[in-house]
């Protein structure tokens, strides 16, 4: 399982890199960011997944949709606007919208 994990981060690390963000930044940086934005959300999945089965609020088979709810637009945002963000392109972008 743990290599299975870690095969479609890299996976996922490279299409987002190449393909979905179109970014070429420093991949040592990328990759340190791409890691912490996981052992965030995953954190977060996590502490979703304790404070709700402790209480009776949520029904506990609905735990892991309000996870997925809650991390996967948390890991989309960190992955755009910190992991692979490019401030060239960005700074590219906003030249040519002036």
């Amino acid at each position: 399982m743990g290599v299975g994990y870690g095969i479609t981060s890299l996976i996922g690390l490279s299409l987002n890199n190449k393909w979905v963000f179109k970014t070429h930044g420093n991949l040592k940086s990328v990759v340190i960011r791409y890691y912490a934005t996981y052992l965030f959300t995953w954190l977060i999945s996590i502490g979703i997944a304790h404070i709700a089965s402790s209480s009776a609020v949520i029904n506990s088979q609905l735990i892991p949709l309000v996870s997925l709810m809650i991390t996967v637009p948390t890991n989309f945002l960190l992955s755009k606007f910190w992991v692979f963000n490019n401030k060239k392109q960005l700074r590219e972008a906003h030249h040519l919208g002036s």
